[in-house]
């Protein structure tokens, strides 16, 4: 099986191999959504109010300053880094903001709003209410109540009559999307590698009695990945099926559907095994 496994990659896509073994995969990992997937933890502390990492302060006080994860735009660090920075949007995606208190989220430069930060969407925002950029959202609730500024614009009323509830008898919360609002390295890959639907036949590949070669080969030939003579890289001119004289071309379909060779060595089987085979293809 070692071989095959070697040589699969040349006939079935690595994405492919990658998905889970009920998608149709192998439910191999792959290393480069695994890493992206640790850099995504990495980021997930970075955003916790209450995170205590050397780590994590130094890049608080020394890389993003004044600013937060979502308003920091510079181009400056390790390769690492930046490799990060570039994880945002996945890290967005999973973050949920709760607003408490408001006595740890940023008014302009967090997430809290649907709108992400407002310093970006609303740039004339911090200028037109007298609201510093780096003021609390606490300065906008009153008794568990927004209290925004009176302000004649257009702009400013839009994303003002969608604020989030307010739960002032708690604090601020960040929570994530998904594992029931945990983060976990394995809710984190699913990020980058979105679950598909089941394939009917994943049953066949796993049990207790299943021989991993064997369960391999079929997983092969229900992809129609097996090396037949109808592939382009082994046509040589005669691509008739070796079992039954050449009569038809060897194909998937075929070798185990058509073929009166193989019919006949499974009703063999059959009469040997007293064993009734489905009637499905």
């Amino acid at each position: 099986m070692g071989k095959a496994l070697r040589d699969v990659d040349m006939k079935v896509a690595w994405e492919q191999i990658c998905r889970p073994k009920e998608e149709g995969g192998l439910g191999f990992r792959s290393i480069m959504i695994m890493n992206q997937a640790l850099m995504l933890k990495h980021l997930w502390k970075l955003i916790q109010p209450d995170s205590k990492s050397i780590w994590i302060n130094w890049i608080l006080h020394y890389r993003l300053r004044k600013n937060t994860l979502w308003t920091f735009t510079g181009s400056t660090g390790s390769w690492g880094w930046k490799k990060m920075i570039k994880l945002k949007p996945f890290l967005k995606r999973g973050t949920q903001y709760r607003v408490g208190d408001g006595s740890t989220f940023k008014l302009w430069q967090d997430i809290w709003h649907e709108q992400g930060p407002l310093c970006l969407s609303f740039p004339e925002g911090p200028h037109l209410t007298g609201l510093p950029l780096d003021a609390l959202l606490s300065t906008v609730i009153q008794q568990g109540q927004w209290n925004w500024p009176a302000i004649p614009d257009a702009e400013f009323n839009e994303f003002t009559s969608q604020l989030p509830p307010i739960h002032p008898n708690s604090p601020d919360e960040i929570t994530w999307r998904l594992n029931s609002g945990k983060f976990s390295v394995q809710s984190a890959i699913e990020l980058f590698q979105p679950r598909n639907n089941q394939v009917e036949w994943h049953g066949l590949l796993q049990g207790r009695y299943k021989i991993p070669r064997h369960s391999f080969i079929l997983w092969l030939a229900i992809l129609e990945k097996l090396s037949t003579m109808d592939k382009a890289w082994l046509s040589h001119g005669d691509n008739g099926c070796v079992l039954c004289d050449g009569h038809f071309m060897e194909t998937h379909e075929h070798l185990f559907f058509n073929c009166q060779y193989s019919k006949r060595c499974l009703h063999l089987v059959q009469r040997q095994v007293r064993f009734q085979w489905p009637c499905s293809s």
